[in-house]
């Protein structure tokens, strides 16, 4: 690994395990502390399918993972990663929170080469702290991952991800599974594009100032009184979310890069006819000290 290739997006966080095992190796470093700091913009913070239910916000948003080897072998590296991020939301600030919490991962292969592939499986939960009392969560996930060089510029990402999330409130209790595909190209040195898709079939949440649509009232699992966007109702569905994330990354050193990034998604309901878009721009930095 010549230089740091960290990205923001979902698809790209599951990339991280291999590449601190590169890190590790290539440093002698057993612990790691990456440090992200963003500022991003999303246009529907209420996944709302009507304009006038629709408000967007600015957010500023940093995260500190700290990363420990704990075992490795011929095949593989066990770690623990600790977690702890702060978001500030603009305009709304019962949306701002906390984050802490801490992970597994196992990174392995079992042929040696450069188109070799190799595999991840992470689990990890998580605490989120609301100023929005219905929002604070907690939070389980599971991962499955596979990664592997197509040819010298090219590298190829995909893997099956599960989310369970308990809040204090019935409408933002979500479980849901995903399944991702995401593809690197180094076009210039230390200069990358990757593009992401990922479909996720489960439970969303979405908001509205009144439902009196009979057929979204009674395919609705929860309906709440939101406490942050007072007056709107909070509600829970069934449904299909499909994202794409388009981005660039441009890496300094193996230690730090800058990240941009826009991440479009349409939900659709499975029960009823509702659908809802956003579009996440984001913007960030990246920094590992070895320890």
């Amino acid at each position: 690994m010549k230089y740091s290739r960290i990205k923001q997006p979902v698809a790209l966080i599951c990339a991280l395990p291999m590449v601190l095992f590169s890190a590790q190796i290539e440093a002698g470093s057993d612990t790691s502390i990456d440090l992200e700091a963003t500022i991003g913009f999303d246009d529907n913070v209420t996944r709302a399918e009507k304009n006038k239910d629709i408000e967007y916000a600015g957010f500023i948003e940093v995260i500190g993972t700290g990363s420990h080897m704990l075992y490795i072998d011929k095949i593989g590296l066990l770690s623990a990663k600790a977690i702890l991020g702060v978001t500030n939301v603009s305009r709304f600030n019962g949306l701002s929170h906390v984050t802490a919490g801490g992970a597994l991962n196992y990174t392995f292969g079992f042929w040696k080469g450069f188109r070799a592939p190799w595999f991840a499986t992470e689990v990890s939960y998580e605490i989120k702290e609301f100023n929005s009392g219905l929002r604070d969560s907690d939070i389980f996930r599971a991962n499955f991952n596979m990664g592997m060089h197509l040819d010298d510029k090219t590298n190829l990402l995909t893997g099956f991800n599960y989310n369970k999330r308990e809040s204090d409130g019935t409408a933002f209790d979500t479980t849901d599974r995903s399944f991702f595909i995401n593809l690197d190209w180094t076009f210039v040195k230390r200069q990358t594009i990757y593009l992401t898709y990922k479909i996720q079939q489960g439970d969303t949440f979405s908001l509205a100032s009144s439902l009196t649509d009979v057929r979204v009232i009674t395919a609705s699992k929860a309906i709440e009184q939101d406490d942050v966007f007072k007056d709107k109702l909070a509600y829970r569905l069934d449904a299909t979310v499909q994202f794409i994330t388009l981005g660039y990354n441009m890496a300094k050193n193996l230690d730090t890069s800058f990240d941009f990034s826009a991440r479009y998604l349409e939900s659709d309901a499975d029960d009823v006819d509702l659908q809802y878009e956003g579009l996440t721009l984001r913007a960030t930095y990246f920094h590992r000290f070895s320890l």
